[in-house]
């Protein structure tokens, strides 16, 4: 059986853990997998329970968040070790630092295939612009290296090739995250019930935000359209999320009437329920799993308009104004909270279209964002990979495979086609 290793910078809470998870079970019956990763920091929801046991993982403590010299050295050390001693025919990373050691390290001990997926990027919201730059340098390196890249979205694809040009188009792939689904049910019963326990009243309109506390995630804007919609008294915002910023939320709602703030929540299903609205912030994002969640539990969005965000919009897409652009199954606006608060005001008087958008954005996550899809596109370019590094070619007839497109002018034409 082939071997694939797949590493990650640590399983704190969000989208890139619940990913490679599930991979790492789902995959086990065609590949002989390992998952390397690393230490979730202080102050981080820690998902390690996502693995359900500990067959075929690998703990390094010393790849942590952080850019740590002495640690990283060691981290870098210790997997390339790992991967001599396994020899894997597969090397796939996830999120930045992993993807910097794990690529290195799979060049040094010779493993022929090496994957990269980009859950999002660092290369803006994160650090000035002279670091920024560094590391725009350092993944164009990498990513000459690297068999193939995967991005999570057509709009993400773009941006690595076109706006960041960090990858060759020919070898990027387009895999969108999978979830499941199935657990994400809601009732009548869970609405009443988190109400009634949140003290928020049936009447009241709720707003949901959910996420890393953390600066990419822009909790200034949030905490601004909370405090401009103070004079709508049925306007309530609900925060569920933890992180390093996570005092600066709480001061808030302690000295709030209308925003409240639970922490993480391990199953987000029952304040799905209790909500009418979900909400994001974000200065940059790949694919955001709280909105995938919402719109699953048929509830409509007022987003930033920003990364992966823009590939969660449906068709019919009209824009309102300069700020703002109304979707079938929600709202994308830019960073200014007098727009965002306008968009959630709308949705508050039109019951019917905050109704009809709900409708829309569930129709589009169960076709779009299962997680059987996802492992089933993911186990196709394992396959593929694995067939043609057994030809001789280069960079002048590298394939260009893509998934399934949710639009048609995309980066690329080619897709991925599932075979189980």
């Amino acid at each position: 059986m082939k071997k694939v290793v797949r590493i990650i910078g640590r399983m704190n809470g969000g989208g890139p853990a619940r990913q490679v998870a599930y991979l790492h079970r789902s995959l086990r019956s065609s590949f002989e997998t390992i998952l390397v990763i690393g230490a979730v920091e202080p102050g981080e929801y820690d998902m390690r329970y996502l693995l359900e046991d500990s067959i075929g993982v690998v703990e390094i403590p010393s790849m942590s968040r952080s850019v740590k010299v002495w640690s990283d050295l060691v981290s870098l050390i210790t997997i390339t070790r790992l991967l001599l001693r396994e020899r894997p025919d597969i090397v796939h990373t996830h999120t930045a630092k992993a993807g910097v050691l794990g690529r290195v390290a799979a060049l040094l001990a010779g493993v022929p295939v090496r994957i990269h997926t980009y859950h999002g990027n660092v290369f803006q919201g994160y650090f000035g612009k002279r670091t920024s730059r560094l590391i725009i340098a350092i993944e164009r390196m990498l990513n000459r290296v690297t068999t193939r890249v995967i991005a999570i979205s057509e709009s993400q694809a773009e941006e690595l090739v076109g706006r960041f040009r960090v990858a060759d188009r020919r070898k990027v792939a387009i895999i969108r995250n999978g979830f499941d689904l199935s657990a994400m049910t809601v009732s009548e019963r869970q609405r009443v019930e988190v109400r009634q326990t949140l003290g928020i009243a049936s009447d009241d309109l709720l707003v949901v935000w959910a996420g890393r506390i953390a600066p990419i995630k822009n909790l200034p804007l949030l905490l601004e359209v909370a405090n401009r919609a103070s004079h709508l008294p049925k306007i309530k915002f609900l925060v569920a999320g933890d992180g390093g910023n996570r005092e600066v939320v709480v001061n808030a709602a302690q000295a709030s009437s209308n925003l409240i703030f639970i922490g993480w929540q391990k199953d987000m299903s029952p304040i799905w329920a209790a909500s009418d609205i979900a909400l994001l912030t974000s200065k940059n994002e790949g694919t955001p799993t709280s909105l995938i969640e919402a719109m699953v539990a048929g509830k409509p969005f007022v987003a930033t308009s920003v990364g992966g965000v823009l590939d969660l919009a449906k068709s019919p897409v009209k824009e309102i104004s300069a700020d703002c652009t109304q979707a079938a199954n929600g709202f994308l606006t830019a960073a200014a909270p007098e727009v965002i608060v306008a968009c959630i005001e709308k949705l508050s008087s039109s019951p019917g279209l905050a109704k009809e958008m709900g409708d829309e954005g569930r129709s589009f996550a169960l076709a779009n964002y299962s997680q059987e899809r996802l492992s089933c596109e993911v186990l196709s370019l394992y396959r593929e990979l694995e067939k043609l590094r057994k030809t001789d070619w280069g960079d002048e007839t590298l394939p260009n495979t893509i998934a399934p497109s949710l639009r048609n002018d995309r980066v690329g034409d080619n897709q991925v086609v599932c075979q189980k």
